[in-house]
This record gives structure tokens, C-alpha cells and sequence, in this order.
């Protein structure tokens, strides 16, 4: 007695929800990425503010008027760029 056995299974791949589960996990890493970014650049402006604080403190307490303006000037556009470049950072990492 002979049996038959079909063996003519074929399965095509499910390319669409292939496709959709790479898009999700593209999405997670991006979304991971903007986190990080965005601490990362808290930390920076964190620390820039610290030093630009830390110089107007000892812009006080020079004993030289011209010297104390220079270190004050000097925290006021160190922090104003690092503002704006953070500002400018943050607006493309949303995009």
C-alpha cells in the first residue's frame, strides 16, 4: 500500500509585517536616541552654566574692575551660545 505524502508545502514570506516590525524597532531607537541626546545635552548646558556662574563669581572678586568685566562678559557669551546651540540641537533633534 502506497501512500502519498504532498510535500509541496511552500510558504512565502510575510514581507509587510517583516517590514512593520523593522519600522517599530527603527522607531524605538530613534526615540532611544532623541532620550539620550536630549540628557546628554541637559548635562551640557548644566555644566556650562556652572562654570559661566563660577566665573562671574570670581569676576567679583577681582580686584581689577577691567579684569572683573572681561571674566563677566566672557560667562555672559559663553553662556549664550551654548543656550543657543543647545536651543538650535534640541529644535533638530525633533524633527
Amino acid at each position: 500500500m502506497a501512500t502519498s505524502t504532498s510535500r509541496n508545502h511552500t510558504q512565502t514570506p510575510d514581507f509587510e509585517a517583516a517590514a512593520e516590525r523593522v519600522k517599530k524597532a527603527n522607531d524605538r531607537i530613534a526615540d532611544a536616541g532623541r532620550k539620550v541626546t536630549s540628557a546628554y545635552l541637559d548635562g551640557v548646558e548644566r555644566y556650562v552654566i556652572g562654570l559661566a556662574d563660577a566665573e562671574r563669581k570670581i569676576a567679583e572678586q577681582a580686584q581689577f574692575e577691567a579684569v572683573g568685566g572681561l571674566l563677566s562678559t566672557h560667562a555672559n557669551i559663553t553662556e549664550d551660545v551654548v543656550k543657543a546651540s543647545v536651543a538650535a540641537t534640541r529644535d533638530l533633534i525633533k524633527a
